[in-house]
């Protein structure tokens, strides 16, 4: 009886809460053969930006080890980030950010029959962290649309000035307080604390700040009144939903857009603080001489019923009785 009624909640909680990625097709993963040629790069898993990207270049990287030719399939394996509708004319979301990593045509692979699909996990990286030895594939690889570079340099010129030294933070909030098995975010104790104890003792007067939770932003700005905060007016929310509704035009290309931009621009601060996050370890991975103070809070509970309390419970606790250290 219990049980069930657990079960129900669950369900009931994932639908309301959980972004869902629909129409994917159906295939089987088989295992590589003599004829094989292409090697498929797409994902049934729903994955955030920087974690598509570190899944691609891992893929990538494995691709190149055994000498067969990466295609990356977001058209047919549609992401978060897909759009309904033809953008920019095209059907595949990867090539809304970034430039095709070769000229092949993915109809055309399937019809070839000489191709094998992407194992679902990173290769490489299993700890989901952008490490240095991908910085290779990348460069060589990986373009940035231009329409997104223009846009990224326009930030960086109004916001970012020679002498100015910053402070660059990536306050996540919304779903990072409840999924499962994710990093735990960073408190608004912590941030309070850490903040004006880095300002000081770095002499910093200007802090660029990347949130999409509009309770977290409401606090920042209201709690850093005596320091200069920039940020750009990306997509913010209250809810853990951030793509089931159609919020505004091309909503989820921009999310996607947004999410690159910000990354970008943290790449030019100083002093980077962060949990483990995708914006802030791309950041890094691009500036690896940027400082970057990682908060560690630990993981969330991998059971979804107790990871729905679990961060509520540690930042409510002293860090004596298990409470997040402050």
């Amino acid at each position: 009886m219990i049980k069930n009624i657990k079960k129900k909640l669950i369900s009931f909680y994932l639908k309301k809460n959980v972004d869902r990625i629909k129409n994917i097709k159906k295939t089987n993963r088989q295992t590589i053969k003599k004829n094989t040629k292409y090697y498929v790069i797409c994902s049934k898993k729903k994955r955030g930006f920087f974690s598509l990207l570190l899944f691609v270049l891992n893929q990538i990287k494995y691709a190149k080890i055994k000498n067969l030719i990466p295609v990356i399939d977001m058209q047919y394996y549609p992401t978060l980030y897909n759009e309904k509708k033809v953008l920019f004319g095209k059907k595949n979301s990867w090539e809304y950010y970034f430039n095709k990593i070769n000229k092949v045509k993915i109809n055309n692979v399937y019809k070839s029959n000489k191709y094998i699909f992407c194992k679902e996990k990173n290769v490489f990286t299993q700890n989901n962290k952008f490490h240095p030895s991908l910085k290779k594939i990348f460069d060589k690889n990986i373009k940035i649309n231009n329409n997104i570079l223009k846009k990224y340099f326009f930030y960086k010129k109004k916001i970012f000035k020679k002498k100015d030294k910053f402070l660059g933070i990536h306050f996540r909030g919304t779903d990072m307080k409840y999924s499962p098995n994710h990093p735990l975010p960073l408190t608004r104790k912590q941030v309070d604390k850490k903040i004006k104890y880095l300002m000081n003792k770095f002499n910093l007067k200007k802090i660029f700040l990347v949130t999409e939770d509009t309770k977290n932003f409401n606090f920042f700005v209201n709690n850093f009144i005596n320091y200069e905060v920039f940020f750009i007016n990306n997509f913010r929310t209250s809810k853990t939903l951030a793509f089931d509704k159609d919020y505004r035009e091309n909503h989820r290309y921009k999310m996607g857009e947004e999410a690159l931009i910000n990354s970008l621009l943290l790449s030019n601060c100083n002093l980077l603080i962060s949990t483990q996050t995708g914006i802030a370890d791309f950041a890094y991975f691009i500036n690896p001489k940027l400082k970057f103070l990682k908060i560690n809070n630990g993981n969330n509970s991998k059971k979804i019923f107790f990871s729905l309390f679990k961060y509520h419970i540690k930042d409510f606790l002293p860090y004596a009785l298990g409470g997040f250290k402050v």
